[in-house]
């Protein structure tokens, strides 16, 4: 019984999916062909305008941050974990010091990957 249920949703999910695009198209025609027997011009209605300042959400900048944080943490545990017992060094100093550090160098390679999209 669960294995049609499941067949059902899936089914349903795909042919609202199916639909949605199908009618979507559908009425950008119907538009279209409206504009056209106006004697509109469609192009021009369907271009975007230039912005000056163009946007963009750093993805790779913030990849390699959180590469550098974690290779950081990584580093600091396995430090701890492996190097420390024999040592008198205080553990969470450490921890921090190394976290921050990878971190650090972490943001300057990502402002040297991204500078020559600045210039």
């Amino acid at each position: 019984m669960e294995d049609v249920m499941l067949t059902i949703v899936w089914t349903a999910f795909f042919a609202a999916i199916f639909l949605g695009w199908y009618f979507y198209l559908k009425a950008r025609n119907k538009e279209r062909m409206a504009l056209i027997e106006r004697d509109k011009d469609v192009s021009q209605i369907y271009v975007r305008p230039k912005r000056e300042i163009r946007f963009y959400f750093p993805w790779l900048k913030l990849g390699i941050i959180f590469t550098g944080f974690a290779l950081g943490w990584l580093i600091a545990f396995g430090a701890v974990e492996f190097g420390l017992d024999k040592r008198e060094i205080q553990e969470e100093p450490l921890i921090f010091g190394v976290i921050f550090l990878f971190t650090a160098i972490s943001i300057i390679v990502a402002y040297l990957v991204d500078r020559p999209k600045n210039k």
